[in-house]
């Protein structure tokens, strides 16, 4: 399970790593998510990570984090499945949220 101070950490390698050379980065990603270019310093500074939508609209600017993301939730479901079955429990059992649920508008 991944907890607040893995996920900062991830999100501020990532972004050193694609956008640490790049001059007015975090000018040029705060008008890409539409936040302030403090936040995404902020961001690069590992004091604060972002939030939801600006998650969502960041890792649509950045493959790597998109990537890095998915493979950690990806990871987790297979400890989550595991841990089912160690129980006893049927893999199968666990449902989708139904459509009305999964969407969310941002």
């Amino acid at each position: 399970m991944i907890d607040a101070a893995t996920y900062s950490e991830t999100v501020t390698g990532i972004l050193r790593r694609n956008y640490g050379q790049v001059r007015h980065a975090s000018k040029l990603l705060a008008r890409a998510v539409g936040t302030t270019p403090r936040t995404v310093e902020n961001w690069f500074a590992g004091i604060n990570a972002p939030r939801g939508a600006e998650l969502i609209r960041l890792m649509q600017q950045c493959d790597d984090l998109r990537d890095e993301i998915f493979r950690i939730v990806g990871e987790g479901q297979c400890q989550k499945a595991l841990e089912l079955n160690s129980d006893g429990a049927d893999s199968g059992s666990m449902k989708a949220l139904p459509a009305s649920s999964a969407s969310a508008s941002f």
